[in-house]
């Protein structure tokens, strides 16, 4: 019996080492390797400017409208002491965001439909 069972030690040894020479999932690990530096290298890096590129021109148009019409109205209630001041500071904002709003719209109206017209 210790001869057969040598035998089987012995062709169990080389079993496995033929499968470690083979190793079959070494093909699909190198092709899982191949695919995510594909995939890196066309990914592209998330930047601030690229976030605040995406957005549509409506909404980026209508940030930089009130923005303005609060600069404005913060420069007019330092120069001007009255009550009105404040009135016509909040006009101002509220102005910019819908003049804003306007013009991205228009901007966005090309691209909605029909891709890029300028």
């Amino acid at each position: 019996m210790s001869k057969q069972e040598d035998e089987i030690r012995r062709l169990q040894r080389l079993r496995d080492e033929q499968l470690q020479t083979r190793d079959p999932t070494a093909k699909e690990r190198a092709r899982q390797q191949r695919l995510v530096t594909r995939h890196r290298k066309t990914q592209k890096k998330i930047t601030a400017k690229s976030v605040i590129l995406d957005f549509p021109a409506k909404w980026q148009f209508m940030i930089i409208g009130a923005l303005l019409g609060l600069l404005i109205a913060l420069i007019i209630n330092i120069l001007v002491q009255a009550q009105w001041a404040q009135i016509v500071g909040g006009v101002l904002v509220v102005f910019g965001l819908v003049a804003g709003r306007v013009m991205g719209t228009i901007r966005d109206w090309g691209n909605e439909d029909w891709g890029h017209k300028y």
